[in-house]
């Protein structure tokens, strides 16, 4: 299999996009296990703010001396999720005394916030959807940001609004022009050739491909066929083709084929491609999907699966493209390629899947061109930071020099390969939640972003957090077991349903327990343990970022990532506000 395509299946499988798995319980009997949450879980009255803190008193002892505290949410679409994260915010800051809260968010986008929560003037809603993602443009971070503006308008110890990602530098770029020009430095004339250069740049990703998960039920010990038209107009420096992956426990390759080094390249017209798969008993997730590397266009239509040679009913996944949207998982970078439905061309019915590579500016700099000139400017700017200090307050300097940085953690993320973006992020912003902590050496910080980016999984922000402050670093996980969630897949945003936890899941013990929502430490959890000794075992764990997915459920353990739970029993849709985000640069 393609050694980059493989890599980048392996990184969306272990964040859970398109996983599934079973996971056989392996200690503690059911009644051990309901017995051992029931005299450890600590019942919540509600997820709704101004519900007292009563019964989030025994939250204080769980905390402790935690100076970062991480609150996670098992899908970006969560409802009920974000108003326990606001409510939990309100007690932090008021009974624990946190000042500053961060979300997943450019940080300099997200910034803009701080002077409307200080009292400052400005649209909330507007200054939300600055941040430019759906995610945070809803109902609940809106009730949010205006309790945090009334909080301080009424109390002396002030709490502030951040952001702690870089993927959008638009914004960075803007403010430390700003400031080298304020400064009178010579580098703005130089940061003003070179940013407008730097900020057209893409991503040196060379790959597209839309990704689908096989019902793993149905399929094991059986053999899959996959069988698709592909049609490809001036393709240079790449293929289209198909691939599939069957993976095993831990991640690992049971299976896997791809037409990565017979499909079509050039001018092609339609001709049929098939790839085979075993499924082995012992699989966890089966994926499969189309792929195009390199520049030009490729159509895809009239796909089929077989299993054992006997025809499968694939409708749910609309491999004949007539649907009003892409039903897969679509691995598109949008300043490189563009995905769509096509009703102008097609081999069978009125539409096919199309994949096109964007056209490059002639002059445009690689990702790694442009990821060089960004570090000169970041380097000539701390070589300058003790002369502007003597011009300017510290926090003006460090601030405008932090988010020169960001523009080169973007610039470090489009250049990196495929398979370690992830890493490359969540690095850039454990540093900036770093600088964070650095530059207010007395504050508490709240964090705000998916159980992904929280926990402490190899290459996770939380990793990197935990490995910086060791137990100051305490990270929460958020989970549910059923209801509804928002999701937006091919710019479409709908509300889509969980799915029921499968037994052997947390989710599915937890819910159990017939506690509708507590709070749990997972710490006193320990290996072998008849009644909390699966909690330190690798099992189904809920997962969905901000597209919806079929399989929610990937191997995670539990107590290793996180220290302490949150469990909402059912959840509802995050719901949007009216406004709709501004579109991202």
């Amino acid at each position: 299999m393609n050694r980059v395509l493989r890599s980048v299946i392996l990184l969306i499988v272990s964040a859970g996009m398109v996983a599934s798995l079973n996971v056989e319980p392996t200690s503690g009997s059911h009644d051990a296990r309901i017995a051992w949450l029931e005299e450890h879980v600590v019942p919540l009255i509600g997820c709704e703010a101004d519900e007292g803190f009563s019964d989030l008193e025994p939250l204080r002892e769980m905390i402790g001396d935690a100076r970062i505290v991480g609150l996670g949410e098992s899908t970006h679409g969560t409802r009920e999720h974000f108003l326990m994260k606001h409510r939990l915010l309100e007690y932090l800051d008021e009974e624990l005394g946190f000042t500053w809260f961060a979300i997943e968010a450019s940080t300099p986008d997200a910034h803009r916030l701080d002077a409307y929560v200080l009292g400052g003037a400005g649209d909330p809603a507007a200054l939300i959807g600055g941040m430019y993602f759906w995610t945070w443009n809803t109902e609940e971070v809106l009730a949010m940001v205006e309790w945090m503006r009334a909080y301080n308008a009424r109390s002396d110890r002030k709490i502030h609004f951040t952001g702690f990602d870089m993927q959008t530098p638009d914004v960075a770029t803007e403010e430390v022009m700003r400031f080298l020009v304020s400064v009178e430095s010579p580098l703005a004339a130089a940061a003003a050739v070179q940013y407008p250069r730097i900020m057209a740049a893409s991503n040196d990703s060379t790959m597209a491909y839309a990704a689908y998960s096989f019902p793993l039920a149905e399929a094991r010990g059986k053999m899959i066929r996959f069988r698709a038209w592909i049609k490809t107009e001036e393709l240079r420096g790449g293929r289209a083709g198909l691939w599939g992956w069957v993976g095993g426990v831990g991640g690992k390759l049971l299976a896997a084929d791809d037409t990565m080094y017979s499909g079509p390249i050039g001018n092609t017209d339609w001709a049929e491609y098939v790839i085979e798969l075993p499924v082995a008993a012992e699989a966890t997730s089966v994926n499969f999907g189309f792929s195009m590397t390199g520049e030009g266009r490729a159509w895809f239509d009239a796909a089929s699966i077989e299993l054992n040679n006997v025809a499968y009913d694939a409708s749910s996944f609309d491999l004949g493209f007539e649907g009003d949207r892409i039903a897969a998982y679509r691995y598109t970078d949008d300043t490189n390629y563009t995905s769509e439905l096509d009703g102008s061309v097609a081999y069978a019915g009125g539409q096919s899947l199309r994949i096109a590579s964007v056209p490059k500016a002639p002059d445009a700099p690689t990702a790694r061109e442009a990821l060089v000139r960004a570090e000169a400017i970041l380097s000539k700017m701390e070589a300058a930071r003790g002369e502007w200090l003597t011009l300017r307050p510290v926090e003006e300097v460090e601030r405008a020099i932090l988010y020169a940085r960001i523009v080169t953690q973007c610039m470090r993320m489009r250049a990196a390969d495929d398979q370690i973006k992830f890493r490359v992020r969540d690095e850039a912003m454990a540093e900036n939640v770093t600088w964070l902590a650095e530059q207010n050496p007395e504050a508490r910080i709240v964090l705000w972003a998916h159980n992904g980016h929280v926990n402490r999984a190899p290459d996770a922000m939380g990793s990197n957090l935990a490995a910086r402050f060791g137990d100051a670093y305490l990270p929460v996980g958020f989970a549910t077991a059923e209801g509804s969630y928002a999701a937006k897949s091919s710019s479409v945003l709908e509300v889509h349903d969980l799915q029921t936890p499968p037994e052997d899941s947390f989710e599915a013990v937890f819910a159990a327990a017939e506690a509708p929502l507590f709070a749990l430490d997972l710490r006193p959890a320990r290996p072998g343990d008849e009644g909390s000794g699966w909690l330190c075992e690798t099992r189904p764990f809920r997962g969905i970022g901000s597209g919806p997915m079929d399989e929610q459920f990937s191997p995670t353990p539990l107590r290793e990532y996180f220290d302490l739970v949150i469990f909402v029993e059912e959840t509802t849709a995050a719901r949007q506000l009216p406004t709709p985000p501004s579109p991202s640069p």
